[in-house]
């Protein structure tokens, strides 16, 4: 590749042209627009060596000893100073080193990045949940496809998911809307399915999450939190969750709203009593058996609207008669 500085008033080609040509200076340089020293530059440098030089030095006029270089080094590595603060410290007993000096030794050495500072908080994003028992409920709002309801309207319905943190129990309900009152109604319910009592619940800031519902929470003996803006990741327990049921329930071709309903509340029942790696080969269910057996205080005494064995029996039959219904082309 050509070396030709950005600024350059001549092209190689006229370069090779001044060093070949015999007329004088002055008239080469009015014909090409330079000065005489340019013309005399490349009549000197012959018309073999037309490319722009590098103006980097060839040979620095000192270089620092081996033992400066590894003062500077380990100062680096124990301190951990910015260049600036390190070269301060540096010049009161190695007065000939130089900012760019301690630079360059510091590039060398691969030391001109410093690391980060040790933190005991992780990178965001990366955080582990913190322990906590039976009750600690995330809860999250999914978009349905439309489907024939039992008026024969076709209209958009949204599913509410509730995942308990200790035991991975979940309870699933289809409400209409996502107004203020829905997730209030959806709350209640969970708190009477599960078979124990609620004692945190966790949301993000969709504006359905009303005072009225943390009130609710408050009546329920619930602390109520919320995430902080643009962090779903806090969340993320109920996002993959609503996310498995995109994959393993949504993608089932069915004909009413109503064998929609059946099929989330079969799936329900079905992923309680589904062994999980995360609860080391137990089922929610079993979690939540043991720990009640230790924490008493915290049963339900009387839970009530829970999926189970006959939804699973239910959702059966419906994926059965899906799979003789034709899949739309994609």
């Amino acid at each position: 590749m050509l070396q030709i500085h950005p600024n350059a008033r001549t092209t190689p080609a006229v370069r090779a042209e001044i060093a070949r040509s015999g007329e004088p200076t002055g008239v080469l340089a009015r014909r090409f627009g330079v000065s005489t020293e340019t013309i005399r530059t490349w009549r000197k440098r012959g018309p073999e060596d037309r490319l722009d030089h590098s103006a980097k030095p060839h040979k620095l006029p000192w270089k620092a000893t081996d033992e400066e270089r590894a003062v500077v080094c380990a100062l680096r590595r124990a301190t951990n100073f910015a260049l600036d603060d390190l070269t301060f410290t540096v010049t009161h007993f190695l007065p000939d080193l130089n900012r760019d000096s301690v630079w360059r030794i510091l590039r060398a050495e691969g030391l001109s990045r410093r690391p980060p500072p040790p933190s005991e908080r992780p990178k965001r994003g990366r955080g582990e949940f913190r322990d906590y028992d039976l009750g600690f409920l995330h809860i999250d709002i999914k978009h349905l496809p439309k489907l024939q309801t039992a008026d024969g309207e076709r209209r958009k319905r949204y599913l509410y998911a509730a995942i308990d943190r200790c035991s991975r129990s979940v309870h699933l309900a289809v409400k209409d809307d996502e107004t203020t009152n829905s997730p209030i109604a959806f709350l209640r319910e969970a708190a009477a399915a599960f078979p124990f009592r609620l004692t945190h619940v966790l949301t993000d800031n969709g504006s359905c999450f009303s005072p009225a519902f943390a009130k609710i929470c408050a009546e329920l003996g619930a602390e109520y939190r919320h995430t902080r803006p643009y962090s779903p990741q806090t969340n993320g327990m109920v996002e993959r969750f609503s996310g498995r049921v995109g994959n393993e329930v949504l993608g089932i071709t069915i004909y009413s709203d109503g064998q929609l309903e059946q099929l989330l509340r079969g799936f329900n029942a079905a992923y309680n009593s589904r062994r999980q790696r995360v609860l080391e080969g137990k089922t929610p269910n079993q979690v939540v058996t043991e720990r009640l057996k230790k924490r008493r205080k915290l049963a339900n005494p009387k839970p009530q609207g829970r999926a189970g064995s006959d939804d699973i029996a239910k959702a059966r039959l419906i994926v059965e008669a899906a799979k003789e219904v034709s899949q739309p082309d994609r």
